[in-house]
């Protein structure tokens, strides 16, 4: 692995840390060997959260998309992105952080896709993000680990 690639994946792991997470979690980062794919997962000491994901890297260490799966008791969240460009990441992900603890929009439509296993509106709604990519599978939703919601 080059200096450069080594150098950027360490500069997307402070995003998910610091960006997306902002928060104290202990975070854990595996690269995969045989893939452009960085795993990573924490666990929430005071929510009891636990949260796995993955963003995958062009040569340059450039995120291309990433998912996270957010687990709670027996409940389930999966999102999914692909990134409008190389550098829409970060944005991204600071932007997602503020809706999923803050938005209040966010949170009744996730109430609404828990109770009625429908989470089209919540990805219509996540796919508004800034950074998104174009098409209709740029962003990707699920709830307990049903039917996969693209938007």
């Amino acid at each position: 692995m080059s200096r450069k690639l080594n150098k950027n994946l360490r500069k997307n792991n402070k995003i998910i840390e610091k960006d997306l997470f902002a928060s104290n979690a202990d975070i854990e980062f595996e690269n995969s060997d045989f893939e452009n794919t960085s795993y990573f997962n924490s666990y929430d000491d005071i929510t009891g959260a636990i949260t796995i994901g993955s963003y995958e890297y062009d040569k340059k260490g450039r995120v291309d998309s990433y998912s996270l799966r957010i687990t709670l008791d027996d409940s389930s969240l999966f999102h999914g992105f692909e990134m409008k460009n190389s550098k829409s990441f970060k944005k991204h992900a600071s932007h997602l952080s503020y809706i999923l603890n803050y938005d209040t929009t966010y949170s009744s439509l996730l109430s609404d896709a828990v109770a009625n296993g429908d989470c089209q509106t919540l990805t219509n709604y996540l796919d508004q993000l800034n950074g998104i990519g174009k098409g209709v599978t740029s962003t990707a939703s699920s709830i307990n680990g049903g039917i996969m919601c693209f938007a």
